[in-house]
């Protein structure tokens, strides 16, 4: 796992290098610029700066450095659309089809055009609907699951509060939020979080990871001003449910985690702790979508987590399903069922391609 840690970065800045090699060499190359070293340079700085601001703005309060946040996301989303148009515009150019330059023209506006859509879908979220029969459930309940808003340099209390309004357009038994709903100090300033009183079914909430960059304890004490519980590691008895709240943490000792928790309490070490009755149907809240086979031995129904965004961004979308087995969507563990947001929100780049921005209502039906 420390070598995963230390060699994962690595390989980041090293392919990042290369792309900015490459990008330099494509631009020189078909429009016929000189002074390589001075382009290569300026590339750089520009690649290198938007990844700074994308990766530091969780402690800023300065709206002007949200700003920047956003804008940075959108260099580093063109600059990959770049990489990766080139590269295919590059093997077209063998066959001797169009002019070099305009093949450097093509690559530069389709990248801009491909951010732009990705950066207008990032603007908007859709309600999902799934039906989940549930063992044991004496009436059928209704649920709005909710992940990964990232209130902040991306969202505010409009975006917030839209998303309250179409929930309670629903009329869902339950809210349930699942991390990742602060994504910097931004979040705790200027009340963004006040339209969540405005929800009309009892919430519950657990952390992310993304909780920490505020100060989890912070991120806590604000978010329950607000009408919300929050749920540590314990169940409550809600609508004919056992709702079982996780904080944010690993699957197991062993298993490798990009994002890994600071608590040393596992998935595999609490859920036994946790006093369950076998006849009761029970849903588990859990920001990732990891330990689902520990959730499954303890009889646990229905598993609700987040954190994936599917990927946001393709190639992303590629990379997160080949990372988590439980990418976005329903699927089975054993007799457990997993249902995997794809998020309310982005992180890092406000551009979703290949994903969409979603709440879920959760239809939990009595098993026939």
């Amino acid at each position: 796992m420390k070598l995963l840690a230390i060699a994962f970065p690595l390989v980041v800045l090293g392919i990042s290098a290369a792309c900015i090699w490459y990008v330099a060499f494509q631009i020189r190359t078909l429009f016929g610029l000189t002074r390589r070293w001075l382009l290569r340079i300026g590339i750089a700085a520009g690649f290198f700066a938007s990844v700074v601001v994308m990766l530091s703005a969780a402690g800023s309060t300065s709206s002007v450095f949200g700003v920047l946040n956003v804008l940075g996301g959108y260099v580093f989303i063109f600059f990959v659309f770049l990489t990766l148009i080139l590269i295919v515009l590059h093997a077209i150019q063998l066959l001797r089809v169009l002019p070099g330059k305009w093949i450097g023209s093509l690559a530069l506006i389709l990248a801009l055009v491909i951010t732009a859509v990705g950066a207008l879908n990032a603007n908007r979220f859709s309600v999902s609907e799934t039906e989940i029969a549930i063992p044991g459930l004496q009436k059928d309940a209704v649920v709005m699951h909710i992940s990964d808003i990232h209130i902040g340099p991306h969202r505010g209390r409009d975006y917030l509060a839209k998303i309250v309004e179409e929930t309670n357009q629903r009329r869902p038994d339950l809210v349930l939020i699942n991390g990742d709903l602060l994504d910097s100090k931004l979040a705790v300033m200027n009340d963004l979080l006040s339209p969540l009183e405005a929800f009309d079914a009892p919430v519950y909430f657990v952390g992310g990871n993304h909780e920490k960059y505020v100060g989890t304890g912070r991120a806590f004490e604000e978010i329950s001003k607000h009408d919300v519980r929050i749920l540590h590691n314990e169940v409550a008895e809600t609508n004919g449910i056992y709702l079982i709240g996780l904080d944010y943490m690993n699957a197991d000792e062993d298993t490798f985690d990009m994002h890994p928790s600071n608590d040393k309490r596992t998935i595999k070490s609490v859920l036994p702790a946790l006093a369950l009755a076998d006849d009761r149907p029970s849903v588990l809240m859990h920001h990732s979508p990891v330990g689902a086979q520990y959730v499954a031995e303890r009889g646990i129904d229905l598993m609700l987590p987040g954190h994936t965004h599917a990927g946001q961004v393709f190639p992303g979308t590629l990379f997160a399903s080949l990372v988590f087995r439980f990418n976005r969507g329903l699927h089975h563990e054993g007799k457990t069922k997993v249902f995997v947001s794809q998020g309310a929100g982005t992180f890092m780049s406000r551009v979703r391609l290949g994903t969409s921005n979603e709440i879920n209502l959760i239809r939990l039906k009595v098993k026939q």
